[in-house]
Order: structure tokens, then sequence, then C-alpha cells
């Protein structure tokens, strides 16, 4: 996901500073995205003011350096919903996904929106336990003793047993965020 999503989308809920972003990211904001430093923060709001998309009220500190308050544009408004409302990619890792990212926001979107972006995560999730889950991961080599291969083979059915957990619990989080979605639409009808 592009920060200056990230960014719009936080900027929708309040006005911050820059340093109030990157304040976000490093807490709440890092289950939805990677951290980013504060250089790059300021340089995507800067290039986020140049397009229209955000603007800044400055307020005078006695004492202490100026701040800017960023708040979103109707243009950068526009592009968050466009976003948000776009059919969502799907990254071979699970953990890259924007879903949950998307999710956050849905109140701001047609609940039949989020629901066919999660139907589409959670196909292609499906879809890939049933091609990768039952794969053959017997190691073989040439170069380890029968005792390492053993030994490496607990290891990575450890691994791969892990992983298994990870990606069902994402599934399960799917299906509980589906249904709950589902629902809003038989309410509203």
């Amino acid at each position: 996901m592009k920060l200056e999503h990230f960014i719009l989308g936080i900027l929708t809920i309040n006005p911050m500073t820059g340093y109030d972003i990157k304040k976000y990211l490093d807490t709440e904001g890092r289950f939805g995205r990677k951290r980013a430093p504060l250089s790059q923060i300021y340089n995507t709001l800067k290039r986020m003011v140049d397009n229209g998309w955000v603007i800044f009220e400055e307020e005078v500190r006695t004492g202490k350096p100026d701040i800017k308050i960023y708040h979103n544009t109707a243009a950068g408004q526009k592009v968050f919903m466009d976003y948000l409302q776009s059919p969502i990619e799907l990254p071979f890792r699970f953990r890259e996904s924007e879903i949950t990212y998307r999710i956050m926001f849905a109140f701001l979107i047609e609940p039949q929106i989020i629901v066919d972006q999660i139907q589409a995560e959670l196909d292609f999730r499906r879809e890939q336990i049933a091609t990768f889950r039952p794969r053959d991961r017997t190691i073989h080599s040439e170069n380890l003793s029968e005792d390492q291969v053993a030994y490496a083979q607990e290891v990575y059915d450890m691994l791969h047993s892990f992983g298994a957990r990870d990606i069902d619990n994402f599934v399960r989080m799917l299906e509980e965020a589906l249904e709950f979605f589902s629902q809003q639409i038989e309410e509203q009808e």
C-alpha cells in the first residue's frame, strides 16, 4: 500500500502533524503498514500538498518551532475513496494484503464493496491453501547425513505448521469479517 493512501486514511479521521503521523505509524499503524522514517513522511506530505491532496495550517508556537497540521482536501478524499473502492490487489504473501486496512475504513464505503473485496481475498487464500498445503515437503539431500536430513525435516515441518496456522487464522478473520459486513447489508434491506 502506498504511504499516500495510508496518510489520506488517517487524515480522514483527524488532522495531524507529520510527527503525529510518524507516531501513529510506529504504534497502531504498524499493524497496517510498515514503518516509515520521518523524512519519508514529510517528503510524501510535500508531494501530497503539491498534488492538491492535502493542505496544512501553520500553528505558531511561542518558544518552540511552528508546526504544520495537515488536512485532506476534497481531491485527496476522492483519491482515498477511489482507492478504497478499487479492486483489491492480491499479493502472494497474505501478510502483505491490504484487506485489513480497507476493512478499517469500510465505514466510508458501501458494505457490498468491502464484501466483494473480502470475498476476493478469501477465495484467493482458500485456493492457495488447496494448492500448496498438500504439496510434498520432503527434504532430499546429497550433502547431508540421514540424521541431518531427519532433523532438517522436523524443523521444516514445524515451520510449515506455524505458517499453516497463521494463514488459517487469517482465513477465519476474513470469514468473520465477511459475515459481519454481509449482516450489515441484510440490515439495510
